[in-house]
């Protein structure tokens, strides 16, 4: 699409006319988004990490309201999903994830974590990441219970071009 919008502007400004300054500002940007941008997987870990961050203060605002959650998963353009302990229709990963979580609060490491999910064979190949951020509340004997996970799928497309706007 941004390919035949400049394929068109080039060709109307060969043929004689000028290019009004919404054309140029439209030129402009699609130059600057075909520009390639080189970041690092910590660059691309970090800003995921930062915009699962971001997404979790939208949700906890509403944690009950399913509609509310869905709209804010449009508005960021990703998945969100709320896993609890037990229960079936969770993924491999997320299942991990919970283990992990529950292992983690013996030892008292229960922090937001981000997961590259993988595509292909090698390491490097992966398309998306999950973010996840655990839930826990206390006792009344005073021990730690996992509530559930809220796992949020991004896009590394989406996390890349996040970060390269704040740059």
């Amino acid at each position: 699409m941004k390919k035949i919008l400049l394929i068109s502007i080039a060709f109307l400004s060969a043929c004689g006319g000028s290019l009004t300054d919404e054309q140029r500002k439209k030129l402009h940007e699609g130059m600057e988004q075909q520009k390639i941008v080189k970041l690092s997987d910590s660059e691309i870990t970090s800003s995921a990490l930062d915009q699962g961050n971001v997404i979790m203060r939208n949700v906890e605002k509403f944690p009950s309201d399913k509609k509310k959650i869905d709209s804010v998963a449009d508005h960021f353009h990703v998945k969100i999903r709320w896993i609890v302990p037990g229960t079936t229709g969770s993924q491999q990963l997320e299942q991990q994830l919970i283990e992990a979580y529950i292992m983690g609060m013996t030892t008292g490491d229960l922090q937001d974590n981000i997961q590259k999910l993988h595509t292909g064979s090698t390491s490097d190949d992966y398309d998306s990441l999950l973010y996840s951020r655990p839930v826990v509340s206390k006792m009344p004997d005073g021990t730690d219970q996992l509530e559930g996970i809220w796992n949020i799928y991004l896009s590394k497309k989406q996390v890349v071009l996040s970060a390269v706007a704040k740059k």
